[in-house]
């Protein structure tokens, strides 16, 4: 089992939109790196290719996602921030306790990223 630190980088830069404007966009990315420093070095190596122009790293922050699920399917090009409650029952006391998670889906859609 891999040990992933997630971190997500926002990047503001100027985007051309289809009607031919320019508007300033932050958009997020999804990081896997050990440090912040490691974060920002990697978001900004894959990022120039894609980006003509200035752009900044706005913010880094830590990602806590319990898992990705990825998908085989070329229509899933999206992906969907999911948050889990799982309830438990306390033995002791019979108390219901609810265990909050995150994860990450790759869907085509929120109906497809709810079914997987």
């Amino acid at each position: 089992m891999s040990l992933h630190t997630w971190f997500e980088c926002k990047i503001r830069y100027e985007k051309v939109m289809e009607n031919g404007m320019n508007k300033k966009v932050a958009e997020p990315y999804l990081v896997d790196a050990l440090s912040f420093t490691e974060a920002e070095a990697r978001i900004i190596e894959e990022i120039t290719p894609f980006i003509s122009g200035e752009f900044t790293v706005a913010d880094i922050r830590r990602a806590n996602y319990s898992e990705l699920f990825f998908s085989d399917e070329d229509a899933a090009d999206r992906w969907f921030k999911c948050k889990l409650l799982f309830i438990t029952l306390d033995e002791k006391s019979g108390a219901e306790k609810k265990i909050a998670t995150q994860i990450l889906v790759q869907a085509a859609d929120l109906h497809d990223a709810i079914k997987k």
